[in-house]
């Protein structure tokens, strides 16, 4: 087994450069995409007050309040051109009849002018629907004071709803209606999401795969050259030979996801919380994984080629639905939420989630360990009886 192992490190003289270059482009993706979204980042929102009335200036004003985005007005030729070249996140427009529909109890119309839906998207729809319902909450309430004190003595009613209102307003800033205190034992640091780690641990997964995958796919291209021939005729058991492949595969996907984990600590300052222990079992547990998945698709195969063209549909695919592209907290439909139980990587990037970011311990890494070993030994004794030894 040792010099099946040998060979194969020996043909990474041919192959390293891939490798090289997946790591790069991890850690590439890494900080394109995750520094842009560091702390005191605020995407630029347009804001176009079709309506001009009282209402809608008091929505603006609740809109503006929030220091999660960078607020400015603007009007409708001018929010299309700049969300169309992509200098603003998004423009919202509040239509028409803004006023009169809440006045007559219907839902006014806000239109959000944008190119793709991302987190920062989704945080301002959910902000916009938060905005909105108190100020509904807040009318109704300053409403039916006035209406109460009319019956009582002749007074403004207008001057009863815009005091009650500011009154109800106030009550929302500092008079909470409940008050939630929440404790995460054994945590030090804040529970919250953190885009720079998930996009380092999501990249970190979705790369090393295609290097798992293509390593142990290295059988097909022994047996193109006839190497794979000569080993099985060799005083070498079948056993060595797999054993060996697998091996080998692991130890080079241990070893990327090793460096894509340093290169996140030392390159981009990320805390990888207080378990290091649990984040490489769980990366352990995931290569072996992977391993297993590509010693299954190196089975259905039957060339290099075909496994060049069917990786990248499944890694993908299953890379997007694990949650490494994005994190699944976005995702609202409970059919893809059922279906990333199934795969492997949804474990892992949750997994390390919980100790990097929401501050868990090893406690964290056993159930996402546990998920993914079994799924490798399903792939690996399905992926074993699929590869011909002839």
């Amino acid at each position: 087994m040792l010099s099946i192992i040998k060979l194969r490190f020996l043909m990474l003289r041919d192959e390293y450069k891939s490798i090289v270059l997946l790591t790069a482009m991890a850690l590439g993706f890494t900080a394109v995409f995750g520094i842009s979204n560091v702390d005191g980042y605020k995407p630029k929102v347009l804001i176009i007050d079709e309506d001009n009335s009282k209402y809608s200036q008091l929505f603006i004003e609740e809109l503006k309040m929030s220091n999660s985005f960078e607020y400015e007005i603007s009007n409708y030729d001018r929010g299309i051109k700049l969300v169309d070249e992509g200098k603003v996140l998004t423009a919202i427009i509040l239509k028409n009849n803004f006023e009169k529909d809440i006045e007559m109890g219907k839902s006014p119309i806000i239109d959000i002018l944008k190119l793709k839906d991302d987190i920062y998207i989704y945080r301002l729809e959910g902000l916009i629907s938060n905005i909105f319902n108190k100020m509904i909450s807040n009318i109704k309430i300053s409403e039916a004071a006035a209406d109460y004190i009319g019956r009582l003595k002749s007074i403004n009613r207008q001057e009863i709803v815009s005091k009650t209102y500011l009154k109800a307003l106030e009550a929302w800033e500092y008079e909470k209606p409940i008050v939630i205190n929440q404790e995460m034992i054994e945590r030090k640091g804040k529970s919250e999401y953190n885009h720079l780690k998930h996009m380092m641990i999501g990249f970190a997964i979705f790369f090393s795969t295609y290097t798992v995958v293509f390593s142990i796919g290295n059988i097909l291209n022994d047996r193109k050259h006839n190497i794979w021939q000569r080993m099985l005729i060799s005083p070498v058991s079948k056993t060595s030979i797999l054993g060996g492949s697998m091996i080998s595969a692991y130890i080079i996907g241990c070893i990327q996801l090793g460096i894509l984990i340093l290169g996140g600590k030392y390159l981009f300052g990320i805390d990888w919380g207080k378990s290091v222990l649990g984040i490489i079992t769980i990366a352990a547990s995931f290569v072996f994984t992977m391993t297993s998945l590509g010693l299954l698709l190196s089975g259905i195969v039957r060339t290099e080629a075909q496994l060049s063209a069917i990786t990248p549909v499944v890694l993908t695919s299953t890379g997007m639905l694990g949650g490494c592209l994005w994190p699944l907290e976005i995702i609202n439909s409970k059919v893809l939420l059922t279906i990333a139980n199934f795969v492997p990587q949804k474990w892992a990037v949750e997994g390390m989630e919980k100790i990097a970011v929401n501050g868990y311990g090893f406690e964290a890494a056993l159930m996402p360990s546990l998920v993914l070993l079994g799924m490798g030994l399903i792939y690996f004794m399905v992926g074993v009886r699929l590869v011909k030894f002839e």
